[in-house]
């Protein structure tokens, strides 16, 4: 099926007042029928007379007729013979208002091909949309042998909808996390142990309040790397921490924490009721009542653990300070 163009005010333009409404609707009907019969403008004479059937506005003339009295011109008129004079009526209206032409043979809609698609046109998009149909039956065909790889379904979001070429991620702006949001490996002590892929809460769908990013960065850069995916209340009870305890401190015992039982925590929550018994303002946290000793650190590594966490307090105080001012 395909389309004719019309512009949306032709019913203002004076050819058509000239057409009056019976010649208008003739016309628009003749522009489809030559776009259907791929004919570019002309119509024949007796297709042009049987467009429409125009019994309707027969039916009209006599009901006018017959309230507005006899009509010497029509009263002796069937119905069935009136409508084909109206038809040659609006044919005349359409040809004397310059919308249509007469031809041999017939007649021609005016300017035509300005406005709508040629025979030559269309019958090429035919021929390009079977072709395209045809190429997609046929790749529907092919064993599954000759089919491309299937991609994995978790592929599928890191690739260009439109050149399906691989996409680059954007960088990470949470640095406990990998670009898809998994924890990497971690070691403890002397001795190199892979940890689960924790999850950590989304730096979209569940950001961490602004006073608790800085304990969360100091753990992370101490090599306590665990999940921060916590409810609200709980974001509440690390604040209040934070304000009561200090950064330092909590750092410090989870770090204790850490190194004191043979399965480490995979999430922070694990060190919260733990953190609520800490006095307030304690520069550091005794060790817990079921802890070991500390394992020692690799040879040649003495001073590293110490300076990092050092550093990791340093930055977290600084960044503290930038983001609550003193009250």
């Amino acid at each position: 099926m395909a389309w004719v163009r019309i512009s949306d005010d032709f019913y203002d333009h004076p050819k058509c007042d000239a057409a009056g409404a019976l010649g208008t609707a003739l016309w628009v009907a003749g522009l489809a029928w030559s776009n259907r019969n791929l004919t570019d403008g002309f119509i024949p004479r007796r297709s042009a007379l049987r467009l429409l059937d125009f019994e309707d506005a027969a039916e009209a003339v006599r009901y006018a007729e017959g309230h507005a009295g006899s009509n010497a011109a029509t009263h002796d008129v069937d119905h069935e013979d009136l409508a084909p004079l109206i038809a040659r009526f609006a044919v005349r209206r359409l040809v004397k208002a310059g919308l249509w032409e007469e031809d041999e043979g017939g007649f021609r809609i005016h300017d035509y091909l300005d406005y709508q698609k040629s025979a030559e046109q269309i019958e090429g998009e035919r021929k390009s949309s079977a072709a395209r149909q045809k190429a997609f039956r046929d790749r529907r065909k092919k064993p599954e042998s000759t089919r491309p790889p299937q991609r994995d379904a978790s592929d599928d979001g890191a690739r260009n909808s439109v050149t399906h070429a691989p996409v680059t991620p954007a960088p990470n702006p949470n640095p406990t996390t990998s670009p898809n949001g998994e924890v990497g490996k971690q070691r403890v002590g002397a001795e190199a142990r892979e940890r689960p892929r924790l999850v950590v809460a989304s730096a979209v769908d569940d950001p961490p309040p602004a006073k608790a990013v800085p304990l969360v960065d100091a753990c992370t850069a101490t090599g306590l790397v665990v999940a921060w995916r916590l409810t609200e209340a709980e974001w509440l009870k690390i604040e209040a921490l934070v304000d009561r305890v200090g950064i330092p401190a909590l750092v410090e015992h989870a770090r204790r924490l850490h190194a004191s039982r043979t399965t480490p925590a995979h999430s922070a929550r694990a060190w919260l009721k733990s953190w609520a018994g800490l006095p307030t303002g304690a520069s550091a946290a005794p060790p817990p009542p079921d802890a070991a000793p500390v394992l020692p650190a690799a040879p040649g590594q003495s001073g590293t653990a110490d300076g990092l966490f050092g550093r990791a307090m340093a930055r977290a105080q600084t960044r503290m300070n930038q983001e609550v001012p003193p009250g």
